[in-house]
């Protein structure tokens, strides 16, 4: 319950209309006096979008901003209130309540959190650290590796009592921020627009939130070559910078995959060490860079020696790098103070665990690829290539796709189209073995972790983060990547031994629920960094009092 003494009604605010009688924006600002905050604020948000007048963008920004203020979200009522100046400097009404906000005696409020359970106790949010999560390319729902680990770590550090806040940019122009359903956990969007989507407006806003939300720790992730520039942004705080994949090494496309004819091949190389390298790389092949990629590069100036000192200098400064496997971990070693090995945490309640093995008729074995077959990285022509070699002299084992279907002819693959996080694991524990045929270097395999979650044997590449997170012969079995041949015979192995599946099945679920589910993750990994890291800037703040007093 809040105490504070402030207007329960957007009347007491000077919001009133102005000249322009636009139906909608009439219709916003009424929902505000009617206490429809919700319906308001949708309104004004899909007005954001049209290409108004100065004065229109004003009264958009001045009806966020009562809102956010009416909702106790101190932080974004006086960006709104401040937007609405920079629109119209003229204009009297947000200085009049952005000055009324101020004086209402809130120094530091909560930001906006959609609506989403308390969790822990008050002692408990009290004694625990203060994490904020940066986002930069974050939307939801998604099914991007790098993005839904970003929401469940935002998600089950609040359930685990957590003072945590997640700040994720929004720019409309880009489909950036775009938030489509209701999350349970606290999130607060920064909307951007058109002339504040540069690198020093960005760093500007974040270190705003940030002095607002005074973390003891932030996590910077959901981010490829604006890392550093958001890393500098959190200058004074614990930062600690999530690598999802190769991020930060490989500018071109984060898994270090170069797309050579006839064979795409791994590169060797990596941005920290051969930066000119690098830089050469993308010029070369940036036609293989999706648009995202190439815009995002832009904005952080990459390419410039600039731009390649500051990366090192935030990899040197920040109190460590999060890496989920041991060869990114070795990889930046040389260039950083601190770097852990952290994998993504899975949420268990997706997979329950299965009583029975799948029973399809007439003896037909199901394999599953989960992936975007068009998409090269992802090796589904190899697992093609295999299956129709197999397909030559046995016909009991289907190809199961989550995709669209393709034009093929082969009578043993079935297209099931996309599916989504729920429906996933109900595909995956109605197959009997799942198949990870990447050629590129993925830093976990996430589909790897859901297989085994599932209780299914897994079949992967040996690539990338893959052995670590399969067990050749005890969770699942590897082969080299792009070898169709090993594959099929890999996949020969498991047709032929039931009692084989069952067994790498059960394993790689008794290896989920050590490693990989969140609670794990959490109680193993940070929970203990993030005491330690409070316990080192506690005993350095305490160095620093002391020397001053000598």
């Amino acid at each position: 319950m809040n105490n504070r003494s402030f207007p329960k009604s957007s009347g007491e605010f000077s919001s009133l209309p102005e000249s322009l009688t636009e139906d909608q924006l009439i219709e916003a600002e009424a929902c505000i006096a009617n206490g429809e905050m919700a319906k308001g604020q949708s309104l004004f948000r899909q007005l954001q979008k049209d290409l108004l007048d100065s004065r229109s963008q004003a009264r958009i920004w001045n009806g966020l901003g009562v809102i956010a203020a009416l909702q106790s979200d101190h932080a974004t009522a006086i960006d709104g209130f401040e937007q609405a100046l920079r629109c119209d400097p003229s204009w009297k009404i947000p200085i009049v309540n952005r000055d009324r906000w101020l004086a209402s005696g809130t120094e530091r409020s909560s930001a906006k959190e959609t609506s989403c359970p308390d969790t822990g106790t008050t002692e408990q949010k009290q004694s625990l650290p203060r994490i904020a999560i940066i986002s930069l390319l974050f939307n939801w729902p998604s099914t991007g590796g790098g993005t839904v680990h970003t929401a469940e770590l935002a998600r089950f550090l609040h359930r685990a009592g957590y003072p945590v806040r997640h700040f994720s940019f929004r720019y409309d122009a880009w489909q950036l921020g775009q938030v489509q359903e209701p999350v349970d956990w606290p999130l607060e969007e920064l909307v951007m627009q058109d002339l504040d989507w540069n690198a020093l407006q960005i760093q500007h806003r974040l270190q705003q939130v940030l002095r607002q939300f005074s973390p003891d720790a932030v996590i910077v992730t959901d981010s490829w070559s604006m890392k550093p520039i958001l890393a500098e942004a959190c200058e004074g705080y614990p930062t600690f910078l999530r690598l999802a994949a190769q991020e930060c090494l490989c500018p071109l496309n984060n898994v270090r995959l170069l797309q050579i004819a006839p064979v795409p091949r791994s590169c060797p190389r990596q941005q920290l060490a051969t930066p000119e390298n690098c830089i050469q790389c993308v010029a070369e092949n940036e036609r293989f860079s999706g648009g995202l990629h190439r815009r995002e590069r832009a904005l952080a100036g990459f390419g410039t020696p600039e731009y390649s000192h500051r990366l090192r200098r935030v990899f040197a400064e920040a109190t460590g790098i999060l890496t989920v496997n041991p060869l990114i971990a070795e990889a930046c070693k040389p260039f950083a103070q601190a770097v852990h090995v952290i994998p993504s945490g899975f949420d268990p309640a997706r997979f329950p665990i299965a009583q029975t093995q799948p029973r399809h008729p007439e003896h037909v074995v199901r394999l599953l690829f989960a992936g975007l077959v068009e998409e090269p990285m992802k090796g589904f022509h190899v697992l093609l290539e295999a299956a129709r070699q197999l397909w030559q002299h046995r016909q009991d084992f289907q190809l199961v796709v989550t995709d669209e279907p393709l034009d093929l002819a082969d009578p043993f693959v079935n297209f099931v189209g996309w599916q989504s996080q729920v429906h996933l694991p109900q595909v995956m524990q109605s197959c009997d073995i799942v198949i990870c045929p990447t050629i590129a270097e993925e830093a976990l395999g996430r589909t790897a972790v859901e297989g085994m979650a599932a209780g299914r044997p897994v079949i992967a590449s040996a690539i990338g983060g893959l052995p670590f997170t399969v067990l050749d012969e005890a969770t699942g079995l590897l082969f080299p990547p792009g070898d169709s041949p090993a594959l099929s015979r890999q996949i020969e192995r498991l047709l032929d031994d039931s009692s084989l599946r069952r067994s790498l099945g059960i394993r790689g679920r008794e290896r989920f629920e050590k490693e990989f589910t969140w609670n794990s993750v959490i109680d193993r990994h940070y929970r203990p960094l993030f005491e330690s890291t409070r316990r080192e800037f506690q005993n350095r703040a305490q160095g620093l009092v002391s020397s001053e007093g000598v």
